[in-house]
């Protein structure tokens, strides 16, 4: 029974809306109630020795693991966690049959470093902060009041009182939560474009960085807590839209709430295996955790394409907007009968319902996203950005505007389903990882001719083998006449060189490509230079680039004559 990880909870997760300690242990099954009873005692025990006796304690059960968390002070939080790993010490001890008693030394030892910990001006300021009705922003080394053009940041150890501030200059943006499995970076990317030509100086972070004014100043992934934070903190920032990634919500909870819309996209099987996270119900209940960072009266976008979005949903006590390909389906049809928000496509136009009126946007074939409608994820992925920009207030006309102008070239979505004609071929640039985005990329490439096509794929080494497997039958679709498999040395994750390309490969063999018909590259780019070897007239190449992007985004541009 050993401790997997131990972490802080700063923002609304899983468990609660507040911050405390979690720690994920490796408990079997069959002992798990038994577990459960003594770490009770336990933590009970523990913390009021400590002086915390009225924090609530919240377990969670999974196949072969427990996560235990109890809340806890937000200026205590480090101290927090050694008190949950020394409170499953004494767990072990007592299912071990030794007492329930904490030695003095170690009691003497966790009193100390909370009182070291503790902050007394960050917690004032965070509840000036609350009283106020401002957001406030903790991170290890900067807290923050106010969002935006009306944020205000102090070092950790030099916060200033809170009588010593100027309220009427603190103030907060808008801001959007974007979740999901896929389509969640063009989702950011579509808002920032509407919102840029709405006249908005937008902030935005997302796997590929952070921007401002659609300009990046941090390169990197940054869909976690810290990218959301800097995006916040930024005083030229009048509206945020910020992605919010899976491992960022069971990490720490979502980094920001009263928030004005969130959006799910969709939700599948990807990542399983961490934190508890072990089947696909799981995954819906970890990304609808968005829903606990909105105002009372924000706005959550939801996909009625997606089964398991709706099932969940029939629980969920917020206001809905719907968004949909289908006008026709029921979700939304009975939804709009009753007054409620919607987005959906009808005899071709973006059509967008509220309060039973009925407004045409746009027609579809005008948004070069969509590829003429091939691209059928990014149909879906306008829809959800209208509703979005609809929750912010954004007018019609700058909704159609923007989206007839946002094309699908590297600069405007760089990595997503990117298009460059060479020579009499056809280069399809994507970031595809999981079968979901997948199979969204092959119903694409059924609608782009092609003589022969050839694909470029690699994986990250943090993914089953089950996984690749679902990965490659869905790519197996496709129907390839060749394939290169890149290895991928930046995310081998524990594997040996050679070990993922060899089970993409046993997994292609399976579905039928032949041994003569699969190359390997030692990398993405390396992956890239042969495929452009194979190429000739009429060839569709597909370039998965997981890692690379930049590099091979310049090769395909300026070094292919």
């Amino acid at each position: 029974m050993n401790i997997l990880d131990t972490r802080r909870i700063t923002g609304p997760s899983l468990f609660t809306d507040k911050s405390g300690a979690m720690l994920d242990v490796e408990v079997p099954d069959i002992r798990q109630e038994e577990v459960l009873q003594v770490w009770g005692k336990c933590v009970s025990y523990v913390l009021h020795l400590v002086g915390w006796g009225k924090e609530e304690m919240k377990t969670r059960r999974f196949s072969g693991g427990i996560s235990l968390y109890f809340s806890a002070p937000i200026d205590a939080l480090y101290s927090a966690c050694s008190v949950n790993e020394v409170i499953w010490d004494l767990t072990l001890s007592v299912l071990n049959g030794g007492e329930l008693f904490l030695e003095h030394s170690k009691l003497a030892e966790l009193k100390n470093e909370i009182k070291a910990e503790l902050n007394p001006a960050l917690v004032k300021m965070c509840a000036a902060a609350n009283e106020h009705d401002v957001r406030f922003l903790q991170s290890d080394n900067v807290v923050s009041i106010g969002t935006g053009t009306g944020s205000r940041q102090f070092e950790v150890d030099s916060i200033s009182a809170p009588q010593e501030i100027d309220w009427n200059q603190v103030s907060d943006v808008p801001v959007v939560l974007i979740t999901g499995t896929n389509g969640k970076s063009t989702t950011v990317r579509l808002m920032e474009s509407i919102l840029a030509t709405d006249g908005m100086m937008t902030g935005a972070s997302s796997t590929d960085g952070i921007r401002v004014a659609k300009q990046t100043v941090e390169s990197g992934d940054y869909s976690g807590p810290e990218g959301a934070r800097a995006t916040l903190r930024n005083q030229d920032v009048e509206t945020a839209i910020l992605e919010i990634a899976r491992g960022g919500m069971l990490r720490r909870g979502l980094p920001v709430k009263n928030v004005h819309a969130a959006i799910i996209t969709n939700v599948a099987e990807d990542h399983l295996g961490e934190y508890g996270v072990q089947n696909l119900s799981d995954m819906v209940e970890t990304k609808f955790i968005i829903r606990h960072g909105l105002a009372p009266d924000g706005i959550l976008v939801l996909n009625a394409d997606d089964a398991e979005i709706v099932n969940y949903a029939k629980n969920v006590t917020r206001e809905i907007c719907w968004f949909s390909l289908d006008a026709a389906d029921p979700t939304v049809s009975n939804h709009v009968k009753k007054g409620g928000k919607a987005c959906t496509i009808e005899d071709g136009k973006i059509i967008y319902f509220e309060n039973g009126i009925k407004t045409a946007l746009l027609d579809h074939h005008r948004i070069p996203i969509t590829m003429n409608r091939a691209a059928v994820h990014n149909s879906s992925n306008c829809l959800g950005a209208i509703s979005l920009a609809k929750a912010l207030g954004v007018e019609n006309e700058a909704i159609a505007d923007s989206l007839r102008t946002f094309g699908s070239s590297y600069t405007e979505n760089p990595g997503r389903g990117n298009i460059f004609k060479k020579n009499g071929y056809t280069i399809l640039m994507d970031f595809a990882h999981n079968p979901h985005g997948m199979n969204a990329l092959v119903t694409m490439v059924k609608n782009i001719p092609a003589k022969r096509k050839l694909l470029l794929i690699g994986q990250a080494g943090d993914r089953s083998n089950d996984d690749i497997a679902g990965l490659v039958k869905s790519a197996a679709k496709i129907k390839p006449d060749h394939v290169i498999i890149a290895e991928i040395p930046k995310y081998l994750r524990g594997r040996k060189v050679g070990e993922i390309p060899s089970v993409i490969s046993t997994c292609f063999k399976d579905h039928g490509i032949t041994e003569s018909s699969i190359q390997f590259a030692d990398d993405i780019l390396g992956g890239i230079k042969k495929s452009i070897q194979y190429a000739k007239q009429d060839d569709l190449l597909i370039l998965l680039c997981l890692d690379q992007m930049e590099e091979a985004f310049h090769y395909i541009e300026n070094e292919i004559v």
